[in-house]
């Protein structure tokens, strides 16, 4: 379990407890649980059922390599051959800049500096690079205590390219930086790998093709649960 606490404003702050068993009551007015394993109600917060597919580092990697599709694995491999370059990221404000220079592809909103630091070590960024040019990033938000990594960012200059093969490149590089992120964190002793969200039953295509993406790398589909205050709630509904 992870406490991370979210400064809103310089007087205003919100908990967040990653990967928590049972909610407390006594947290109910200003605490957000994250991924818990309880998958019933809880007396004084709004449940949604969050699904995440969950890799199994404790096998050998040539075991989770033959969990891949036969298309994911052919990519991988394509990619080492395009020579991608994956490592560690340590300075997290080139991976801010990088990601905000993709956000806006997406129609997402940016993030500052104060969305890392709250996670303090509980942190690690990670990067593919292609010649001198970084083209993934993917950032995780870990807890050696459960041996669990969950993917919480993943950001690529795809749509920033107008040239096809080099999509096609970035494309690749973001599978090679996924397997190497999972031989890397099983080399720390990690035994969770957590793809970070998976849409079920969605109509969605945009949704339905990250689906595809993630059931790429094989891995079992988990239940569990975000819980959200209902003080929260009806504060953000007043709002809106």
């Amino acid at each position: 379990m992870l406490s991370i606490q979210i400064e809103l404003t310089p007087f205003l702050k919100r908990r967040i407890i990653w990967f928590g068993s049972q909610p407390s009551i006594w947290n109910c007015f200003t605490t957000v649980y994250k991924q818990s394993a309880q998958c019933k109600p809880a007396a004084g917060y709004k449940r949604e059922a969050f699904y995440t597919k969950i890799i199994d580092l404790t096998q050998d990697e040539s075991v989770i390599q033959r969990g891949f599709k036969k298309n994911t694995l052919y990519e991988v491999n394509r990619a080492m051959r395009d020579g991608i370059i994956t490592t560690v990221e340590n300075n997290h404000k080139n991976f801010l800049s990088f990601y905000n220079l993709f956000a806006p592809t997406k129609n997402l909103p940016p993030i500052n500096s104060s969305k890392i630091r709250c996670y303090g070590e509980n942190l690690i960024v990670t990067k593919a690079t292609y010649g001198n040019l970084d083209v993934v990033m993917h950032s995780y938000v870990v807890d050696p205590t459960l041996k669990r990594v969950r993917l919480l960012h993943t950001a690529s200059l795809y749509r920033n390219e107008d040239s096809v093969e080099m999509k096609a490149i970035i494309g690749r590089a973001n599978r090679l930086l996924h397997f190497a992120d999972m031989c890397h964190f099983k080399q720390l002793g990690f035994t969770q790998y957590d793809l970070g969200g998976y849409a079920l039953n969605t109509e969605d295509q945009v949704l339905a093709g990250i689906n595809r993406f993630k059931e790429g790398f094989g891995g079992t589909l988990r239940e569990e649960s975000d819980f959200l205050p209902y003080a929260l709630v009806l504060v953000s509904r007043l709002l809106k």
